[in-house]
């Protein structure tokens, strides 16, 4: 973090953990940026020591379209948030809680946030084997498309007065990426 904050002086840092030159960053917490609407849903304190489930939820609302950021939260937080304040989980767009991992994205989550697409970060060879199939299978159920970084590569979401649309790197941006370099180009002949 010392390095980030070293190049870029001048933009503030907050985090639900406490933190020498960092803000906090708490439930009900809003703020405008150039039309969009941010309010943080989660965590409700800071804590010494930051765990998944200390994680940001943020939702970007633009009047018409709504994403919402939830980390690393797990089933512990998404059930709290449910309590919290259950309509302000409805989102179009959803970034999978904890990488699609079997200990988050709860049903009643999802029924809550009634997203028409799911955006999963995950490694393609991940040890982890993230996302869980069964939290795969579970968005499907529910009608909800699923893009994970995975099999796509990065994910890009456009957003147009009357609707949305997600691009992949692999397969509209860039479709021959796999003759591309990678890395550093010198250090590939």
């Amino acid at each position: 973090m010392a390095s980030v904050r070293r190049i870029w002086q001048a933009v503030p840092v907050s985090s639900s953990f406490r933190a020498p030159g960092h803000g906090f960053c708490l439930c009900g917490q809003r703020w405008r940026w150039r039309g969009l609407h941010f309010e943080v849903l989660w965590p409700p304190a800071s804590v010494a020591s930051a765990g998944n489930n200390d994680s940001w939820v943020l939702r970007i609302d633009d009047g018409r379209f709504r994403v919402l950021l939830t980390g690393d939260i797990e089933a512990p937080a998404e059930r709290a948030l449910l309590r919290l304040d259950r309509p302000a989980l409805r989102a179009e767009v959803l970034q999978v809680p904890h990488h699609g991992s079997k200990t988050s994205s709860t049903a009643p989550f999802l029924r809550a946030a009634r997203p028409q697409v799911a955006l999963a970060s995950a490694g393609r060879y991940s040890p982890w084997r993230l996302p869980a199939e069964a939290v795969v299978q579970r968005y499907r159920r529910l009608g909800i498309r699923w893009r994970d970084t995975a099999v796509s590569g990065q994910l890009s979401v456009r957003f147009y007065p009357r609707s949305f649309e997600v691009l992949a790197y692999r397969g509209q941006i860039s479709r021959r990426w796999y003759h591309q370099w990678f890395g550093v180009a010198a250090l590939n002949r």
